[in-house]
């Protein structure tokens, strides 16, 4: 007679319920490392643009950069630049707050001040880029 492993038939620890989901211990699945992943190619190219633009920016005077970031193009790159670059912020932080905080109340808090952080900064970026885009700041006369 054979020693229990804590292993079924098939070979798996896993329950059959866990195998069909693909979920792991966490019981996510890989959801969450897919997005971070995600985020952070989609921001490769929009900090590329966004270094482009600030060196374009680079000497020029007040209204000319108002100018530059009220262009339509400029602005939606801006803008779905602070959207992935807040979205990566908010998952990566809540991966430091799910590993190191282990007082329940404390981990929800946590999550909670990071989600309204995320959309807070997200918030008041794209408000400015709006603002500048449609033309609401004055611009002085050439």
């Amino acid at each position: 007679m054979s020693e229990p492993t804590g292993r079924n038939e098939f070979g798996s620890m896993k329950t059959p319920q866990a195998r069909v989901k693909g979920l792991g211990a966490a019981h996510h699945g890989v959801e969450h490392w897919y997005l971070h992943r995600l985020s952070a190619i989609a921001n490769i190219p929009l900090v590329t643009s966004f270094v482009i633009i600030v060196a374009s920016l680079a000497g020029r005077s007040w209204p000319d950069a108002i100018r530059i970031v009220s262009n339509p193009f400029v602005a939606i790159l801006l803008s779905l630049l602070m959207i992935s670059v807040t979205f990566h912020m908010r998952i990566g932080l809540q991966t430091v707050v799910e590993d190191y905080v282990h007082d329940h109340m404390l981990k929800f808090a946590a999550g909670i001040a990071n989600t309204f952080f995320a959309f807070g900064i997200a918030a008041v970026c794209l408000f400015s880029i709006l603002k500048i885009s449609f033309g609401r700041v004055p611009l002085p006369p050439l």
